[in-house]
């Protein structure tokens, strides 16, 4: 099963799309059938022979879910897609979906600025200084701070 791009971003939409063909089309050359889930209905992606099942449905957890065991899946791939189907990717692995890729953990620990963070610190890679700012004079404090 392969997570496209859901909905339609001009400057974004079209490499995700391009990719989640691709993938799905390398899937089928494996010899497996191929399942795709996307919400926008002009991309090439939704064309209905570039896989064996075409769902046009949010990439949300719970319809992925639905779908994934209606078509007893045995696998989905989240990182060609964009950053809908990777904001899930960790809650579909804690739900037992064999998530094939990238592993979602590893996600997690790239998109959490604190966890991503850390790991540079503890391998003594540099990087600018940062803040997570919540208010517009907190953000106005780090500017002055950082320069």
């Amino acid at each position: 099963m392969v997570l496209g791009s859901g909905v339609y971003r001009i400057g974004s939409s079209v490499e995700f799309d391009w990719c989640a063909v691709t993938c799905s089309r390398a899937i089928r050359n494996l010899g497996k059938k191929t399942i795709m889930i996307n919400y926008n209905p002009e991309t090439v992606s939704t064309d209905f022979d570039e896989a064996d099942r075409l769902y046009f449905e949010e990439l949300g957890w719970e319809r992925v879910m639905d779908i994934y065991e209606l078509e007893a899946a045995q696998g989905v791939v989240v990182s060609v897609g964009g950053q809908l189907p990777q904001n899930i990717a960790l809650r579909l692995k804690k739900s037992g979906v064999n998530v094939l890729g990238t592993d979602p953990e590893q996600i997690d620990n790239a998109e959490d600025r604190h966890k991503f963070s850390s790991i540079l610190d503890s391998v003594g890679v540099d990087q600018p200084a940062w803040t997570e700012a919540t208010s517009l004079e907190s953000a106005k404090e780090f500017a002055n701070k950082v320069g």
